[in-house]
């Protein structure tokens, strides 16, 4: 009976490991293709007023890409964080764009709300798809990419971003 019980919380510990690592695993990105990242660039996407953008006119900055939506809690920890980085860094060359894959009305009070002082982008289906072909393949939200001034894809993160976390990634670049 005892031998029984080691055997079942051998198992049960095993089972928690496993588990444990294929979260670990899940929450890692994984490579980015070099073309996606340069085409997500160049995409065409709406803003809130509904006018076609993309992320080439920030051409010569250091840029933050941060994919997002309102219904996610990690996401909603790290705007604040950007709202004051673009106030901080923005003179120095610094722009953050955010692309919501979210209904176009909640993003909209969302930024209000929350003084997003940066360019919200709208994604949709092709997004979606793109932030899996940059290495998101669970397609996990907030997704954050970090392109040098010469639009060479530096760093991508998987999670939410502490403020220390953030200037780290950006203060080489800028």
């Amino acid at each position: 009976m005892r031998r029984q019980r080691w055997l079942i919380a051998g198992i049960a510990a095993l089972a928690l490991a496993a588990g444990w690592g294929a979260a670990a695993w899940l929450r890692q990105p994984g490579p980015a293709q070099p073309a996606a990242a340069a085409t997500l660039l160049t995409a065409q996407m709406p803003d809130l007023q509904n006018q076609l953008q993309t992320l080439a006119q920030h051409r010569g900055k250091v840029l933050v890409v941060n994919f997002w939506a309102t219904w996610c809690p990690p996401c909603r920890e790290e705007i604040p964080v950007f709202v004051e980085a673009q106030d901080q860094f923005g003179p120095q060359g610094l722009q953050f764009v955010g692309i919501a894959l979210d209904d176009p009305a909640q993003v909209a009070g969302f930024a209000r709300k929350f003084g997003v002082n940066y360019p919200i982008l709208i994604g949709g289906l092709k997004e979606a798809e793109t932030l899996r072909e940059l290495g998101n393949s669970g397609g996990g939200l907030p997704y954050t990419l970090v392109y040098d001034r010469a639009g060479q894809l530096q760093a991508k993160i998987l999670g939410g971003l502490d403020k220390a976390r953030l200037e780290s990634l950006i203060a080489p670049l800028i």
